[in-house]
């Protein structure tokens, strides 16, 4: 039962400075999928969280004008931003304006040698076959960048239709384990659905001992098991799972 446990750390805690974790094995970006930082910023960024998490591989996300279109109120939250008109951007368009989207989001991801991109898709980006065509049309061509997707959806993806198109793309998924501290069941057993990324979002308070044990239980029968937690409290969640699991730090 391989364990991968891994942060998603936001555009505020990712610089914040603590001792070196060499058990995270994974860390998801998420800066990048607000204000993506020029090259240069980006290579020292990266240096930094990598000297955090010496074991870690580093995923950027794609930036939101690749999914995210005006109505969805990203660009609120950001400062850098490209010229065009706001209804050319999000939505996984295929235009000028997305493919100058795209161009940021691979320039950080090759400014941090990642070649895999995390992609999270909002409510608009829906299971119909819009969205099906245009998830598979931007994965087909990542891949034929060199590059792997970790895909994230939110809205009406439900966890085992997601899962499945995952499997058809031939992608990892990110799912949520728990909503508000409940665990998210699979019809199979397991957390989420088969195969797919725990995404560990814990109560305010944190994670607790139920929560814990439903994790080591998920761990102990699924084939491979990547745990992402996130949030502020997302370190002292990952160390208590990685505790219980007899993880040194």
């Amino acid at each position: 039962m391989p364990i991968t446990l891994g942060l998603r750390l936001s555009e505020r805690n990712a610089r914040s400075r603590h001792a070196p974790d060499p058990r995270v094995g994974l860390v998801l970006l998420e800066r990048t999928l607000l204000d993506p930082p020029r090259a240069g910023a980006t290579k020292r960024w990266a240096a930094q969280v990598q000297r955090s998490f010496p074991g870690a591989r580093l995923v950027p996300y794609a930036w939101h004008l690749l999914t995210h279109g005006p109505d969805e109120r990203m660009v609120d939250r950001t400062t850098r931003t490209l010229a065009g008109d706001p209804r050319q951007f999000g939505g996984l368009q295929v235009n000028v304006q997305t493919g100058q989207a795209w161009d940021v989001t691979r320039l950080c991801a090759e400014a941090m040698e990642s070649t895999t991109v995390a992609l999270r898709t909002p409510p608009s980006i829906t299971p119909g076959a819009l969205g099906r065509a245009r998830i598979r049309a931007f994965v087909d061509a990542r891949r034929g960048e060199g590059f792997d997707v970790i895909w994230e959806p939110e809205g009406l993806w439900e966890a085992p239709m997601a899962s499945a198109f995952a499997r058809e793309l031939g992608i990892d998924v990110l799912l949520p384990a728990f909503a508000g501290g409940r665990p998210l069941r699979a019809d199979e057993g397991g957390l989420a659905a088969p195969g797919a990324w725990l995404r560990v979002d814990a109560p305010r308070q944190g994670l607790h001992g139920g929560m814990i044990d439903e994790l080591l239980d998920h761990a102990e029968e699924a084939s491979d098991t990547v745990m992402v937690f996130t949030g502020g409290r997302a370190r002292g969640n990952l160390a208590l799972v990685a505790d219980a699991l007899g993880l040194s730090d």
